[in-house]
């Protein structure tokens, strides 16, 4: 009996957490490092370059999301800095500042093929290797069709060294397929503008932010609700 009583009470708490973002105007929370996290004020500025940043406050925090300004879901730590995230702690002599900048590490998400290539016909569906870029190391599961042209790639092994824009060739075939790299391991994530209803924001956000020393930050399950825009 305790034993339901708890499930039904976590599950309560875990609605009504999912609720307080969507009945509060306006709102911005989500989890860092797994613990909940959320700000005591937010607000939007619009800045000159197209971009606008969606600032978190609480006494000792600063989280800033700063993406294009409209509708879309734009992506982390990647070649384009036009989009990124940060987050910062300033208590009493202590400073902490983690941002999505371009470092080297292992390979999180690929930004898709840059040239199908020829001649991989017979690797359709095993586990190739790589070359080229600023690493070493990276797999790539492959799917080719027919003719020989590379059709789905996916991260077998995300190696070590890489840096976001790198174009890595995959090997076999006619070595002439190329695949490009999105972002790394310790900096990457993505933000969603869903909704801009007048001048408040609504969307949803996760990243993994690092700082000189290569610590990294996670912020994941995150939500802003009708921050306004000053």
């Amino acid at each position: 009996m305790k034993k339901i009583f708890s499930i039904v009470a976590l599950t309560l708490l875990f609605v009504s957490c999912e609720n307080d973002v969507k009945t509060n105007s306006p709102a911005f929370q989500g989890e860092k490092d797994n613990v909940f996290w959320r700000a005591e004020d937010s607000k939007v500025t619009i800045n000159a370059d197209g971009t606008v940043s969606i600032n978190a406050y609480t006494g000792k925090e600063l989280l800033t999301l700063t993406v294009p300004n409209a509708v879309g879901e734009y992506n982390l730590g990647t070649v384009n800095q036009d989009s990124n995230a940060s987050y910062s702690y300033n208590n009493e002599g202590t400073f902490m500042y983690y941002e999505t900048s371009l470092i080297e590490g292992p390979v999180f998400k690929l930004a898709g093929i840059a040239n199908s290539g020829t001649g991989y016909g017979s690797l359709d569906g095993n586990n190739v290797n790589t070359s080229g870029g600023s690493g070493n190391g990276l797999t790539l599961a492959i799917e080719a069709n027919t003719a020989g042209a590379i059709t789905n790639v996916s991260i077998a092994s995300r190696g070590t060294g890489y840096e976001a824009g790198d174009i890595v060739t995959v090997n076999g075939g006619n070595n002439n397929a190329t695949v490009r790299i999105l972002n790394i391991m310790k900096s990457n994530g993505v933000v969603k503008i869903k909704k801009i209803e007048g001048n408040a924001y609504t969307g949803s956000f996760s990243f993994n932010a690092v700082d000189e020393q290569g610590n990294v930050v996670n912020f994941n399950g995150g939500d802003f609700y009708k921050v306004p825009a000053f």
